[in-house]
């Protein structure tokens, strides 16, 4: 007798429940190589086949796994803005929510970032790029709002200064959780210091509007 087909609701449903006890293993034990699915099947009482109906293998599942921990991110920069109308507090609000989040979940940062395998396999993921994507763009459409309020710079580039206040966030949350600080300095001085740095930074931005376009090159001929 054929096996009932499962609704979308239901399969986005299972998908979750199975992401939910990867992810809960992976920040438990902080690593790859404790996840497998005959473990995450004993785990919710599902047979050993029951995960490849949702992965096919185990890369697609921590690509999932990666997905779901920018989400956790976008969710945390989205919700430390709420009822924050000014651009600048905005701005100082999601570097802050960022950071702070990093620092509290390490082992969720570090599945964003850090040892990535098959990295071939992870640029293809429809669903892993959405992820990013929309993570960044929460700093980037703040900093094009305030453009548009004429708070920022006209001349600045929203998507590049949003790369530029990722990279100072990243820098940060990546060398406390290595516990590289030891030159005398830790985070409790460096974030507020990093935040007005990255908020500065935006005032004396010089972005490609400003830069002139460089001609090309003449094409030297060809000689017979």
């Amino acid at each position: 007798m054929p096996r009932p087909k499962f609704s979308d609701d239901l399969r986005a449903q299972k998908r979750d429940q199975i992401l939910d006890a990867a992810m809960a293993v992976f920040e438990k034990e902080g690593g790859e190589d404790a996840i497998s699915f005959r473990r995450l099947a004993t785990e919710l009482g599902l047979s050993y086949s029951a995960p490849y109906r949702y992965f096919a293998d185990k890369q697609e599942l921590v690509n999932a796994l990666r997905a779901r921990a920018f989400r956790w991110i976008e969710a945390e920069m989205r919700e430390a803005i709420v009822g924050l109308d000014e651009p600048e507090q905005q701005l100082e609000a999601l570097a802050a929510a960022y950071i702070r989040s990093g620092m509290a979940h390490p082992h969720r940062y570090a599945l964003m970032f850090f040892a990535l395998d098959q990295l071939d396999v992870a640029r293809r993921s429809i669903e892993l790029k959405a992820a990013k994507r929309d993570a960044l763009d929460v700093c980037t459409q703040v900093i094009a709002a305030g453009k548009l309020r004429g708070d920022f710079p006209k001349t600045i580039d929203p998507l590049t200064a949003a790369h530029l206040f990722w990279i100072g966030a990243h820098g940060l949350v990546s060398l406390q959780v290595a516990g590289q600080f030891v030159m005398g300095r830790d985070v409790k001085v460096l974030v507020p210091t990093l935040i007005r740095a990255l908020r500065t930074s935006l005032e004396h931005a010089d972005t490609a509007e400003q830069v002139p376009a460089k001609k090309a090159p003449v094409e030297e001929k060809r000689h017979a």
